[in-house]
C-alpha cells in the first residue's frame, strides 16, 4: 500500500508551491491528498481509496500514478489559490490601490492550465504504445 508520506514527499521534490499554502497540519495534508485522490479517481476512473488511519491507500500505485497524484495535489493548490486571490482582491481592487490586478489573475489562470496540461501529457505517458 501507498503511504501518505511517499505521496507527499512526491509531491515536495516535484511540484513546487509557495511555502505558505502547503498545509502545515496532518489532518489538512490528509485533505489535500484525499482531494488529489478524488480527482485522479474520476479522470482515471481507478478507484483508490484513502485510509487516513493506516496513512495509506488502498493499494500500492505505479511511479507513474504517483507523479500523477503529486501534480494533482499542485492542481488543486492554484485553483483555491486562484479562487482566495479572486474573492478577496476583486471587490476592493480599486479601493486599496491593487495594480495589475488582471495581470496576476490571467497569470494564476496560466499556471492552472499548465497545470493541467501537464497532468493530459503525465496521463498520456501511461498509456500502452501498440505500434
Amino acid at each position: 500500500m501507498t503511504s501518505y508520506d511517499e505521496i507527499w514527499t512526491t509531491f515536495l521534490n516535484n511540484c513546487k508551491v509557495s511555502d505558505l499554502d502547503i498545509p502545515q497540519t496532518n489532518q489538512a495534508i490528509y485533505e489535500s491528498i484525499k482531494n488529489a485522490v478524488m480527482y485522479m479517481n474520476n479522470r482515471l476512473r481507478t478507484e483508490f481509496i484513502c485510509d487516513d488511519v493506516s496513512e495509506t491507500l488502498n493499494e500500492d500505485i505505479s511511479g507513474d500514478y504517483l507523479l500523477i497524484l503529486a501534480n494533482y495535489i499542485r492542481y488543486i493548490f492554484l485553483i483555491n489559490q486562484k479562487t482566495y486571490f479572486e474573492n478577496l482582491w476583486q471587490p476592493f481592487s480599486k479601493d486599496v490601490g491593487l495594480k495589475n490586478f488582471s495581470t496576476q489573475l490571467n497569470s494564476l489562470k496560466s499556471s492552472i492550465e499548465l497545470q493541467d496540461k501537464t497532468i493530459d501529457r503525465l496521463i498520456m505517458n501511461t498509456e500502452v504504445d501498440f505500434l
